[in-house]
């Protein structure tokens, strides 16, 4: 037998198994909404992917390590409470990024994902760019993902159950960030913003817990997200975990801390997603992740930002829920 047909072989027979059985197209239509090239869409931070690898390809050459290095998909559901936000800035500019769910109504994500950068010419230092709350999209998607239990399985890819929230984005008042002429990120300061949803979530996404302490230096965080990973160079939509540890704090400011990924790799369209602190008392939300804003590894700690939050939470349960047309 040769040697690339060592790998094939599984994902073949489950293939054709789906395309003999009664009743399994539906099935393998679910199976294969994971596996295709990446969309044309604008990843968090302003840049375009290009050269993508089709899904099933990257799975194939890629193999165990590379979804190791990736981040495991969130099969058993664990991480629910990490979810995906698009974003429509224009007509021919669209974002993707992940979120946090902190409330049934409310869901916590980056400024950047959600506040298109744009350039400026008076900045001290000789910032070219900032994200304020300026020009931020008014309405975003947020994609709800629940897998489910099957034992058919093509690789990573899952059967799942997705659901589909309207929202309003509400950046933190105070959000700037500055990026120089490199986009690195010169200063940054509240880079949050929450969406407050139309409809509130079921039952099944528990809204994460605010951490009663800041992250530090050394700890070990997982990170959840869904996004475009550059090791692979694909766009794949699955949930995915991974843990990393937080190496210091970055002198740009604002909560900004530097990751070390395992593997040394770059999954960056996890921006916006919880980073968790998990404990005996369960898992608890220190910040959300900014992969993709400026090069390195970071996150945004949502600690000194704890009393915006819980106003934003005590705001969405006080907003009347949209009136229903008969």
């Amino acid at each position: 037998m040769k040697k690339g047909w060592t790998r094939l072989a599984p994902a073949a027979l489950v293939l054709a198994t789906l395309l003999g059985c009664d009743g399994c197209q539906e099935q393998l239509q679910r199976l294969g909404r994971h596996v295709g090239p990446a969309p044309s869409e604008q990843r968090s931070g302003g840049v375009e992917p290009s050269g993508e690898v089709p899904a099933a390809k990257a799975e194939i050459e890629g193999g165990p390590r590379l979804m190791e290095l990736a981040g495991r998909v969130d099969a058993a559901n664990r991480y629910a409470s990490g979810v995906l936000v698009t974003v429509e800035f224009g007509p021919k500019r669209r974002g993707v990024c992940s979120g946090a769910v902190i409330g049934r109504r409310l869901i916590l994500t980056a400024g950047h994902c959600v506040c298109p950068r744009r350039q400026v010419t008076s900045e001290p230092g000789g910032a070219r760019d900032i994200i304020d709350g300026t020009a931020c999209a008014k309405a975003v998607e947020v994609r709800t993902t629940i897998y489910e239990p099957t034992v058919l399985r093509v690789e990573e890819q899952v059967p799942a159950r997705p659901g589909f929230f309207e929202g309003e984005v509400r950046p933190h008042p105070e959000l700037r960030v500055l990026l120089d002429e490199h986009g690195q990120v010169a200063a940054s300061h509240a880079d949050l913003a929450v969406i407050a949803l139309k409809e509130p979530l079921g039952e099944e996404f528990r809204p994460l817990r605010l951490a009663d302490r800041d992250v530090e230096v050394n700890e070990t965080v997982v990170i959840v997200g869904t996004g475009y990973d550059e090791l692979g160079r694909r766009y794949d939509g699955e949930r995915r975990s991974s843990r990393n540890r937080v190496t210091e704090v970055l002198p740009s400011g604002g909560g900004r801390m530097r990751i070390e990924q395992p593997g040394g790799h770059h999954y960056k369209g996890d921006s916006g997603g919880p980073c968790l602190r998990e404990g005996s008392g369960g898992a608890a939300l220190v910040g959300v992740s900014s992969r993709n804003l400026g090069e390195g590894e970071a996150l945004t700690s949502t600690y000194e930002y704890r009393d915006w939050l819980l106003s934003e939470l005590e705001r969405a349960e006080e907003d009347p829920l949209p009136t229903r047309v008969q």
